[in-house]
């Protein structure tokens, strides 16, 4: 394998180099002499066996080299485009189209993009070569990002220099390329006027758009970077604020939660949605997480918030397989926790959705509360079954009613957790708390837990809200004020 060839691909699989430019380069390389263009048809080969590059891509890139006597490719090559590894089912090949009289000829120095040129399908189906055309744009789009993934990872190291004027704009040079890459392989798409899926800009928002996910870029701003959680609304992302990193912010990612399509279709769940977010945007406390925004880009409807470094409480009581956890360790969680919920009652916003999920524990030890109102927004609207947006195991049986919001309802939720900390287990078997009402089933006490304390945990519990305890302080107070 030649050092200049070797080098020009490497380059591109590390996302140093477009596809453009690399192709360009491999051409006026092989163009140079027979011996130039075997060598060039081997690198590719070799890049290609050895895992570097997709099949595909290498047969598209042997193609565009100039016609000669070279050796064999290694490529079963026939006329038609090689079909997918993952493309099964009919074993009768597509009939090739004429060839028209006069193909267009793409500039020396501009080399064409991979089936630019190609005749749409015969069918009205998707052909072998709309796939392949598909895994080549993902491994151009995966070879951009990851250039911008060695840069962010640059900027990350914390024993690493600010980088100079030069080096920060390449950001904006992997991010050009990025979206460059994404509007040509859509132009791809669209080339061909018999085409089933010609570009209509009336779908732009119907339900059938593909979903933002990992490269994403949203408004021009917020790169979707990695997926960190998914749930019944949607997913969450760590995604980089462009404007965060350009004003070396020394916390450049926010959190995105990305709306499924049974919010973001819902014109009446997305209005009710972001007025719960305009309400968590003023709660300003240090066991809330911060809400930056509500906004949509298109399809996509998504919420910014701030990023969190630590573990949710789901996971932690995961880990202590039935167990409780260490008293020290429910105290901090509990406190936390009122904390915040006391602060969000106390100007008019409950939570509607207080599960383990929902508390997150930060690495130095604080209590974060996520989604206030939320899922109590989602059930608002009729089109959504509120089982399908509450967590059955730890909502009030009048949220099963619909019945108004009430700070009664967090502390419910309160108790279930509580409860769970403290002992290892669900306090109904996390069976919904409909159903356990209906029956009247009644916890087991805590062991170890003093009367006045397991009185103020039963009164939580209480399915009833009009016997219920009425707030989180009194519920903070009567755990803990005989047991300190």
């Amino acid at each position: 394998m030649t050092s200049a060839t070797h080098t020009l691909i490497t380059a591109f699989v590390s996302g140093k180099l477009s596809y453009d430019a690399l192709s360009k380069q491999l051409r006026t390389g092989a163009q140079q002499s027979a011996n130039a263009l075997d060598e060039t048809r081997q690198a590719i080969r070799d890049f290609v066996e050895a895992g570097h590059l997709p099949n595909e891509l290498g047969q598209r890139l042997q193609n565009q080299l100039p016609a000669g006597d070279a050796k064999p490719s290694g490529y079963d090559v026939k006329d038609n485009p090689p079909r997918p590894h993952a493309v099964h089912g009919t074993q009768q090949e597509p009939v090739s189209a004429p060839a028209p009289e006069q193909a267009a000829t793409p500039p020396a120095n501009l080399p064409p993009l991979p089936l630019l040129n190609e005749p749409a399908g015969a069918t009205g189906g998707e052909t072998a070569s709309d796939e392949t055309r598909g895994k080549m744009d993902e491994a151009i789009l995966t070879s951009l990002v990851a250039g911008y993934a060695g840069f962010r990872s640059r900027r990350a190291n914390a024993g690493e220099e600010p980088p100079p004027p030069a080096d920060s704009g390449k950001l904006d040079k992997y991010l050009t390329e990025f979206k460059s890459a994404r509007f040509r392989s859509d132009a791809r798409r669209v080339s061909g006027g018999g085409q089933r899926d010609s570009l209509d800009v009336n779908k732009l928002a119907a339900p059938q758009v593909k979903r933002a996910g990992v490269g994403s870029i949203l408004r021009d701003r917020f790169i979707l970077d990695t997926e960190i959680g998914s749930g019944g609304m949607g997913h969450v992302y760590s995604a980089v604020d462009r404007r965060r990193l350009e004003a070396a912010h020394d916390q450049p990612y926010v959190a995105i939660k990305l709306l499924n399509e049974n919010y973001r279709n819902d014109t009446e769940a997305v209005r009710l949605l972001e007025a719960e977010a305009r309400k968590s945007q003023a709660l300003a406390h240090p066991n809330i997480t911060t809400v930056y925004d509500f906004d949509r880009d298109k399809a996509d409807v998504f919420i910014v918030m701030e990023q969190l470094n630590g573990v949710g409480l789901d996971r932690r009581i995961g880990r202590a397989l039935g167990k409780p956890l260490p008293l020290g360790e429910c105290a901090r969680v509990l406190r936390g926790t009122c904390a915040g919920l006391s602060h969000a009652h106390s100007r008019g916003v409950v939570h509607s959705d207080l599960k383990p999920g929902n508390i997150f524990l930060l690495t130095d030890g604080t209590i974060k509360l996520l989604d206030f109102g939320l899922a109590a927004a989602a059930t608002a609207s009729a089109d959504h079954p509120i089982r399908d947006s509450l967590t059955s195991a730890y909502a009030s049986p009048e949220q099963f009613r619909r019945a108004d919001r009430d700070p009664r309802d967090d502390v419910f939720a309160l108790g279930c957790i509580t409860y769970q900390i403290l002992t290892g287990g669900h306090p109904f078997q996390f069976r919904p708390i409909d159903e356990v009402a209906r029956e009247g089933i009644v916890p087991a006490p805590v062991e170890g837990l003093s009367p006045q304390a397991w009185n103020t945990l039963r009164q939580a519990l209480a399915f009833d809200r009009n016997k219920r305890l009425g707030d989180v302080d009194s519920f903070l107070k009567g755990l803990f004020e005989m047991q300190d």
